[in-house]
């Protein structure tokens, strides 16, 4: 299409590729694509040696000039500028749209990751195709007469073979029937004229891909499964619309962005969430719903369609390429849709959505944990402002970065009528090393018995976390990283949860030589253990990562579970994920307290969490419902607020606890990380990057900002070494930046990772950053 006349056309392109630079290129446009560049269009352009996929960002009429340092004295020098290649996946769609191109430059800013690195965020993945090239032979009237030509037995064999195969034969086949040098001789009836290869098809599956059910068959059976658990067609009559709901109906009419926080179990919310949806396709508009698991969004989409929600679209990680690529391309029409997909759905190119529902928002596998490592939670919020959309946010307990932010006010009322009866376990005052007191065993007996199933959770696997030299105390270690590594008697091995790797058990301590090796605590192998001893007759299963790699493998245990084909079931926090599980008889706590104590200011906020989840699968008190919690430390404020049903008693004392401490929603944080296989430079580099970091703050180590009764606006805590130090080999130290303002945080991280980055002899030096970081370990 040709420019209106007068109007210049642009000549050149500023280009962002997919590499960690933070900068742009400029390219020329060649007179073919001139009129066919626009901003948001995917050219292929050379870069080095190779040629990449980018973005144009900006176009100009003009040259760009050199920097003043490199001006001649006559003016600016003729710069030589390389030429856009071609248009890249032009069958892809219209270019990025500019609002689209504005959200990702604001997760560059934000995040503190190149801009080219976030654009593959809204671009779909194309489908990869794997072909091998076939052979037939060539046409009677170009080929030379066959027999009068000397060939080798090993050519004539293959003349043979295909002449029975008029649509070719792969080079693998051929192998597979005829010995010898087979591609050379194929090669060799080419170059004659005797062989030609024709158009190929895409490679079959292999055996063990194939073997499998096909995507779809799966997603239809974990569909079916899912609905008729949730008794959908009950959920009208147990839905209270909270008191917000009004001026949620009105931010849909009159498109003014507002929050609203959702406190309530499943079946409330989702309840709530058909309603939302119904609102807003009854106002022909398009609604974005985010999920933590495939599974839940496989869950949601089986339900809204049941209930009649029109034109319902998923979209996650379990998509094949090309599933997804069709799906992003329905999602650019012009008819509105619920998309219901998982972390990454975030970017899903609906347009003017005027409702987004964030499912379970306190759950941390919304933090992408590769750069840019963006939280959805927090995307979720910028695309609502920008649209003018109504955002939701909804979960039994939210976190308290979501309570601080919108205020809920007083958590609502607990309805005691349906809470089973607790009954607590100082495991202080029980024998060392017992693993299920006398009050648990009770309690699962008395299930057994009346035949209302039981669940025990403990959300740590294998059967201890540390095998212990009694002598010397030291641990097997990993020998690529530093962490201790677990038992698994079962498989009598111990294993690294960081990098997978294994060992046999020893029999003596690998560091004094002695055999007094005795494991130290319990897991779910170990509870699993003691089950199977003191009940020999019960139908036991373990929902873990070690005995349900795959999600279809747990999902057969849910179902085996709600068809009471199972009395116990033990997990970690798998038993939360997927198919809601049924409520049951009892629910033991063997251990409430593991996670308790690591070093994540997070640690007690993940510990009362599961907690609650797994008190929610306990029938009423009424129902004969019961829980037995064991604890070694029964007056820590979350073991307390579950005993007391009271949400304020953790949260009061939590948050008193951040605010003092200066960690988040109090202070905003970014975690820095130096790695390298050389441990002294790995330091030196942590170190130089504090000392940077204290610079551009305006202060030094030494002689940090007075405090005031309150935290100063920027501090930097470390460096220290990572506390799992050594991770596949590679030495790891950390930073900790706070600040009162995060937009000066990111500013001086942002120009000390500028000037370390720029810096010579940072090769084999990797340099992370992690801002408003979910993990801290």
């Amino acid at each position: 299409m040709s420019p209106p006349t007068g109007e210049t056309v642009p000549a050149y392109a500023d280009v962002v590729v997919p590499r960690h630079l933070h900068r742009s290129f400029t390219y020329a446009i060649p007179p073919v694509l001139q009129g066919r560049v626009r901003i948001g269009t995917r050219v292929l352009v050379p870069f080095g040696k190779t040629t990449l996929q980018g973005v144009v960002i900006t176009l100009s009429a003009m040259p760009p000039e050199l920097p003043h340092a490199r001006r001649r004295a006559g003016g600016p020098a003729p710069l030589q500028v390389k030429s856009i290649l071609a248009l890249a996946a032009a069958d892809e769609g219209d270019p990025l749209t500019p609002d689209v191109l504005e959200l990702t430059r604001q997760v560059s800013d934000r995040y503190l990751t190149p801009w080219g690195q976030c654009l593959r965020l809204v671009l779909p993945s194309r489908p990869t195709r794997l072909t091998a090239p076939k052979y037939a032979l060539a046409p009677l009237d170009t080929s030379p007469t066959r027999a009068t030509l000397r060939l080798s037995p090993i050519a004539r064999t293959l003349l043979e073979r295909l002449a029975g195969a008029p649509k070719g034969l792969s080079l693998a086949t051929l192998q597979g029937n005829v010995t010898g040098p087979v591609a050379a001789t194929l090669t060799s009836l080419k170059r004659r004229g005797l062989v030609r290869e024709v158009e190929s098809d895409t490679l079959e599956p292999s055996p063990r891909r194939r073997s499998r059910a096909p995507q779809g068959t799966r997603t239809k059976s974990l569909e079916r499964s899912l609905f008729e658990t949730m008794a959908v067609g009950t959920l009208a009559g147990t839905f209270q619309r909270p008191s917000w709901w009004d001026r949620f109906t009105q931010a849909l009419d009159a498109r003014p962005h507002a929050a609203f926080l959702l406190e309530a179990a499943f079946p409330q919310r989702l309840a709530a969430l058909i309603e939302a949806c119904e609102e807003t396709q009854h106002r022909g508009r398009s609604a974005l719903i985010l999920v933590p698991e495939i599974a839940r969004a496989t869950l949601l989409s089986a339900t809204l369609r049941t209930v009649g929600i029109a034109r319902v679209e998923v979209l996650h990680g379990g998509l094949s390429p090309t599933q997804r690529a069709e799906v992003w391309r329905r999602l650019r029409g012009p008819q509105p849709a619920v998309v219901i997909g998982t972390r990454s759905a975030v970017f899903a190119p609906v347009a003017e959505p005027a409702l987004i529902w964030i499912e379970e928002e306190e759950d941390s596998s919304f933090k992408e944990e590769r750069a840019p490592r963006y939280h959805a939670r927090e995307i979720a919020q910028v695309r609502a402002r920008h649209h003018g959309a109504a955002l939701v946010l909804a979960s039994a307990h939210p976190s308290l970065e979501t309570l601080h932010a919108i205020g809920s006010g007083a958590p609502p009322p607990v309805d005691l009528t349906r809470a089973p009866h607790l009954q607590i376990v100082d495991l202080r005052h029980s024998p060392r090393g017992v693993v299920l007191s006398e009050a648990l065993l009770a309690g699962l007996n008395a299930a057994l018995n009346a035949e209302t199933q039981a669940i025990l959770y403990l959300n740590r696997k294998g059967f201890a976390p540390a095998l212990l030299c009694q002598e010397c105390g030291a641990a097997p270690r990993c020998a690529r990283c530093s962490a201790t590594m677990t038992v698994y008697r079962r498989a009598g091995s111990l294993l690294c949860h960081y990098c997978g790797g294994s060992m046999p058990m020893p029999e003596t301590c690998p560091t004094c030589l002695a055999p007094r090796l005795e494991p130290v605590g319990f897991g779910t192998e170990r509870v699993e253990g003691e089950l199977r001893r003191v009940f020999p007759r019960a139908r036991i299963a373990r929902l873990d990562a070690e005995t349900t790699p795959a999600p279809a493998r747990a999902e057969a245990f849910r179902r085996q579970f709600r068809a009471h084909d199972l009395d116990i079931l033990i997990g970690t926090q798998m038993l939360f994920q997927g198919t809601p599980l049924p409520s049951v008889g009892f629910v033991g706590l063997p251990h409430a307290d593991a996670g308790l104590h690591l070093p994540d200011f997070r640690a007690a906020e993940r510990v009362y969490h599961g907690l609650l989840d797994a008190m929610a699968l306990a029938r009423p008190a009424g129902e004969g419902g019961r829980v037995v919690l064991q604890t070694y430390v029964p007056t820590h404020h979350a073991i307390r607020a579950v005993v007391a049903g009271d949400p304020s008693v953790f949260r009061e004392q939590e948050l008193a606890f951040r605010q003092a401490l200066g960690y988040p929603p109090f202070m905003h944080l970014i975690s820095l990380r130096v790695t390298g296989a050389n441990s002294r430079r790995v330091k030196a580099a942590a170190e130089r990057w504090a000392a940077l970091l204290w610079s551009a703050g305006g202060r030094t180590p030494a002689a940090p900002a007075p405090r005031a009764g309150m935290h100063p606006g920027f501090i930097v805590l470390g460096p220290v070494a990572s506390h799992v130090a050594q991770l596949r080999g590679k030495h790891r130290w950390k930073l900790l930046v706070k600040s009162a303002d995060p937009e000066e945080g990111r500013r001086i991280v942002r120009a000390t990772l500028d000037e370390l980055e720029g810096r010579k002899k940072v090769s084999g030096l990797k340099f992370e950053v992690d801002v408003d970081p979910v993990e801290m370990i």
